[in-house]
Order: structure tokens, then C-alpha cells, then sequence
């Protein structure tokens, strides 16, 4: 796969027919925002259709840190103490049925991932002789909640989603200190196929009022447009 500043790139080559200026009318952050929202459509329209998610658009928090508060935090009990993030954690693509957040676990390669559970199954998780010894995790209001035996135990989890804006976890870090996803090297996490449909849906939609807007193609940093005789 390609960089997204790669995509961006190619996507306006296309829709200036090889002219590419700095005077460009049609910004970067734009034609960002239209991939990040045809991603998340054709991952909803697969997941949907009961299609698998493809490992290649799944993303990593690797390290989010946790502290230890009071249930009610989260609308349980008091006496209850469980861990949550201390920072959210970016919006996932929703289908019908679920978030697609996908795994959340201890940082260590090889400890199993917690058993994830909707909010309202919280107050009753590990009630029974076969669940007390399972750590649960669940989401609400963008926060990671862990709770179990060993829950208080954790000063990180790592968190595996599909994310609205694969961007937006740039702002985490790994355990060494780098960023979870850096724009500049890291490839965009989607296949070549679905590629091929969000510039196929961008070219046909979404970009056709700015393909009819003018071109500046003096590269001079003024705005000299010219009017694209597109018919």
C-alpha cells in the first residue's frame, strides 16, 4: 500500500489531469477527510455483508496508560474498583451491530487479550464460578474500562480497532516512546481493492464540484486560475 500523502497525491494528479501546484485550490485536508469517510463507509458496507475484517486495516494503541477509579465513575457500584484509561481512545468505525473495537489486552506479546463485553453486561460480569476469574474490558464514552482480578494489576493496555481517522493514533505512543502511526512512514491501512473504490467514489461524487472549479497551474504562490473547459 501507499503513504496517504502518496494518495492524496495521486488523487489530485487525477483530478488536475497531471498539474500539480502549489496555488492548488483543492487542499490536502479536504481530499484527507473524503478517504478517512469512504474508508469507514466500505469497511460499514463489509462488515455488514458478515464479510471478515482484513488484519491490514486493523491499528494498534500499544500502550494506553490506566489508573485505578471508583465504579461509580462509570454508573456501577462504589464498592467496585476497576481501571480505566486515562485518555480516550479515537472514535471506531460502527457497523450495525458493533464498534470495531477489536481487542483490548495486557501489553505483553504473548498475555491473552481481556474478554470484551457491551457496557451493560458490566455489573454482572465474573458473578459466577466460571467467569471470577476472567478480566472483562468495555468502552464508554470513548474510555477503556477493565475490571476483574487482574485489573488493578495493569498500568497499560493495548487497544486493536479499526478507527473513523487511522490518523488520529499518532497522538499515542509505543512502549519505546514512538508514536503508534506516523503519517510520514507509516503505510494508510486499507487494501488495494477498497483503494481502487474510494478513488473511483471520489472522482464519480464527492470531488466532481471541485473538478469544475479553476485550476491555478502557475506554481507562484498567487491565485491565477484558470477555468477547467470540462463538459
Amino acid at each position: 500500500m501507499a503513504l496517504l500523502k502518496e494518495i492524496v497525491y495521486d488523487i489530485k494528479n487525477i483530478i488536475r489531469g497531471g498539474i500539480q501546484s502549489d496555488d492548488d485550490i483543492i487542499s490536502d485536508r479536504q481530499i484527507e477527510f473524503q478517504i478517512h469517510s469512504l474508508r469507514a463507509q466500505f469497511i460499514r458496507q463489509d462488515i455488514n455483508k458478515r464479510r471478515s475484517i482484513s488484519d491490514n486495516i486493523k491499528q494498534l494503541i500499544y500502550c494506553l496508560e490506566v489508573e485505578t477509579v471508583s465504579g461509580s465513575t462509570c454508573g456501577l457500584s462504589d464498592d467496585i474498583m476497576i481501571v480505566r484509561s486515562k485518555k480516550k481512545v479515537p472514535s471506531s468505525v460502527e457497523t450495525a451491530h458493533q464498534n470495531l473495537v477489536t481487542a483490548i489486552g495486557p501489553t505483553g506479546i504473548l498475555s491473552a487479550n481481556f474478554h470484551m463485553i457491551p457496557y451493560n453486561r458490566a455489573p454482572w460480569a465474573g458473578n459466577n464460578r466460571y467467569t471470577k476469574n476472567m478480566t472483562f474490558a468495555f468502552l464508554l464514552d470513548g474510555f477503556v474500562y477493565i475490571l476483574g482480578p487482574e485489573a488493578e494489576l495493569l498500568e497499560n493496555v493495548k487497544v486493536e480497532g479499526v478507527w473513523q481517522d487511522p490518523t488520529m493514533i499518532g497522538d499515542y505512543t509505543k512502549t519505546d516512546g514512538s508514536v503508534c502511526y506516523d503519517v510520514d512512514k507509516d503505510e494508510y491501512p486499507l487494501s488495494t481493492s477498497m483503494l481502487d473504490l474510494i478513488k473511483q467514489a471520489m472522482l464519480a461524487q464527492n470531488l466532481q464540484p471541485m473538478i469544475q472549479m479553476p485550476t491555478d497551474s502557475s506554481n507562484n504562490a498567487k491565485s491565477d486560475v484558470q477555468p477547467n473547459m470540462q463538459k
